[in-house]
């Protein structure tokens, strides 16, 4: 069974639109909704710049049932994963059972612009081992004392926990982030949409970490995000996606390239072509099933779309009375 969930783009659409979004999404029956986390966005132009948290406890208390988390936080630079850990418990105590965390190595565009250096990635990296490491720590333990290479806390105790485990996912589009995601996370996330590096590269490794940690491969879940836009006019739905043409150049994960007007600048080189190949640009219910078989196929257990669509009501509709399922 896949699932189709939603991401709540702040770098598009500004916070009290995507609650709305969010509500629309809780009574049409859509399970989850990821939240972006970031300090600036992929595109300069008629962009927005929402700070996930307090919109994320917004949401929750606006629905009902819908779960709710990052897509993705990096808790390296900017935040300590110590906060991470506490604001996460204080949102899963307050909602039990409707709560998770999407965290990753980071982006310079939010790292480097909120006032930080930009590491190397095998530093970004053992300091997400550490973060990992150190929030677990305090959502299940007593008093904890930490002593990292990065990261220290003394006497440390997090007095609201977690009424319910708090689902942590760990995202990446490299190899070693997908074996750590099988050795300590409950499932796996990307936006990498080469069907190669996924079937040769990422889940091999995902899997190859969840043997080292005597877990079960199967139990973990394996997440795509993917951008999408629906309308019956696919020049319109086009028009819409073009926002994240800078998304798509890989090289801004890892480099220090943060200022979103150049980003904007170099993401113009991305034609419709690539955009209506890449990423789900549909105009039918039956073109969107077509596209989305392509990765239901390779074992991904659910697909994150991030609704950039000209009317976003439209696709969540298409969602849950057409798609979603056929799927299923």
């Amino acid at each position: 069974m896949v699932k189709i969930s939603v991401q709540a783009a702040h770098e598009q659409v500004n916070p009290i639109d995507l609650l709305n979004d969010v509500v629309l999404m809780d009574d049409k029956g859509i399970e989850r909704c990821w939240t972006s986390d970031h300090y600036m966005p992929w595109w300069d132009t008629g962009a927005s710049g929402g700070a996930a948290w307090p919109w994320l406890g917004a949401a929750l208390a606006k629905t009902r049932n819908i779960t709710i988390g990052t897509g993705v936080t990096a808790p390296i630079l900017r935040y300590h994963p110590a906060i991470v850990a506490q604001v996460f418990a204080t949102v899963g105590y307050m909602f039990p059972g409707r709560v998770f965390l999407g965290i990753g190595r980071g982006e310079a565009l939010n790292e480097v612009t909120s006032g930080h250096s930009w590491p190397s990635n095998v530093e970004k990296f053992q300091r997400l081992k550490e973060a990992i490491h150190l929030i677990k720590r305090l959502w299940s333990e007593d008093w904890v004392n930490f002593k990292g290479k990065y990261y220290w806390v003394k006497d440390s105790k997090l007095y609201t926990k977690p009424s319910k485990p708090i689902p942590l996912y760990i995202s990446g589009i490299g190899e070693q982030t997908a074996r750590l995601a099988g050795q300590e996370g409950n499932g796996f996330v990307t936006n990498e949409l080469n069907v190669e590096a996924i079937t040769n590269k990422l889940f091999p490794a995902v899997e190859k970490g969840a043997r080292e940690s005597q877990r079960d491969y199967n139990s973990l879940d394996k997440i795509l995000f993917l951008p999408a836009s629906y309308n019956e006019d696919k020049q319109k739905a086009l028009e819409s996606i073009r926002f994240w043409r800078g998304s798509m150049i890989k090289a801004f994960f890892d480099v220090d390239v943060h200022d979103p007007r150049k980003i904007e600048e170099n993401g113009q080189v991305i034609g419709d072509d690539t955009l209506e190949k890449m990423f789900l640009v549909v105009s039918s219910v039956e073109e969107a099933i077509k596209k989305l078989k392509k990765y239901t196929e390779l074992g991904f257990t659910e697909i994150v779309l991030t609704n950039s669509s000209p009317k976003r009501n439209e696709l969540v509709n298409l969602i849950t009375d057409k798609i979603s399922p056929h799927l299923n």
